[in-house]
């Protein structure tokens, strides 16, 4: 296994040269020592910082984020469910959040900002109570099973709404659809700010129940004997992912399948003590969300197009060797 230090050293090294080719990269290249000439001097009167200022810059930070906001709500969410397919997306509540911000933009066209980001929380705390209630009212099998699967029916059910939404206002269609994809275009820095505040609250509540994880990973039995109350660390967790997933979602729309990923190749790398896994996770989801949003960029050049749609084309097929491996070992 590679030594922690030498990880954390080079993750942290590939996520700054992605940070700066992101800044670099778009539909007009910028030079290498215009971007260290901004990051140091930023001039109103430079055409080339201006742009970097007002559109990469923020997209750039956005997409850090982010990236580090699921891939740590993945890691909660498979460590609480014990379910290795468990990710914001696949239990509804990305797509919780994304109808009460549709629903939100189309009654309150002007709205943004904290508005959306508190529909998103929302929707997100909806749908998870709605799973956690029908996960302790049907009775059979495994409750992180029945987690899972009322969680993606919940989803799937959301989901038709939000389309419902749209076929009903055809007049705010193209640009929340746009936005459905998951976009990064256009993020502004009073949303970085709100980004920013959530993500630090949600990373700093997730370290405080890393140890938690850990235990729950072993099994609800040995966590219990070892004084851990399964239930409080699960509504703690679930809040944790709310508030990650939901003010992730209210910003560039529902991308799926990071939260699926990293948390695999995290533990893969650094074992499964979630004291490292989360910080690890924070960062290898920063670099996959950077990475594919450059990607995004070549595609349809120089037109956008949403990065979710790149994270969907690398998280399907993972999602089912997946499941195809669950399934080999359960039987």
């Amino acid at each position: 296994m590679i030594p922690k230090w030498i990880l954390a050293v080079t993750s942290l090294a590939i996520l700054l040269i992605l940070f700066v080719s992101s800044l670099m990269i778009g539909s007009s290249w910028i030079s290498l020592a215009t971007v260290i000439d901004y990051l140091l001097h930023y001039s109103t009167t430079v055409k080339e910082h201006i742009i970097l200022h007002i559109l990469r810059m923020p997209r750039a930070i956005a997409m850090m984020l982010i990236g580090a906001n699921l891939s740590i709500a993945g890691c909660i969410m498979q460590a609480l469910t014990r379910n290795p397919l468990a990710s914001p997306s696949i239990f509804g509540i990305n797509a919780g959040a994304s109808f009460m911000i549709v629903l939100c933009t189309i009654i309150l066209p002007t709205v943004n900002g904290l508005v959306l980001a508190g529909a998103g929380f929302a929707g997100g705390l909806i749908t998870v109570l709605i799973v956690l209630i029908m996960s302790l009212a049907i009775r059979g099998g495994k409750v992180e099973v029945r987690m899972a699967l009322i969680g993606v029916v919940i989803q799937a059910l959301l989901s038709s709404f939000t389309q419902g939404l749209l076929i009903f206002n055809e007049e705010s269609a193209s640009k929340i659809i746009f936005w459905l994809a998951g976009s990064a275009a256009g993020v502004k820095w009073d949303e970085i700010q709100l980004l920013l505040l959530f993500s630090i609250i949600g990373f700093v509540m997730a370290v405080s129940l890393s140890r938690s994880l850990s235990l729950i990973n072993l099994g609800e039995d040995i966590a219990r004997g070892l004084g851990q109350k399964i239930w409080t660390v699960r509504i703690v967790g679930s809040v944790i992912v709310i508030v990650l997933a939901g003010i992730s979602v209210s910003i560039v729309g529902p991308i799926g399948f990071v939260g699926l990923i990293v948390p695999h190749m995290t533990r893969y790398l650094v074992g499964t003590d979630y004291r490292l896994v989360i910080p690890f996770a924070g960062v290898f989801g920063a670099i996959l969300l950077t990475l594919a949003d450059i990607g995004s960029r070549f595609v349809n050049f120089p037109a956008e197009t949403p990065v979710g749609i790149i994270t969907a084309l690398i998280g399907a097929p993972y999602f089912v060797y997946l499941a195809r491996r669950q399934s080999r070992s359960s039987s």
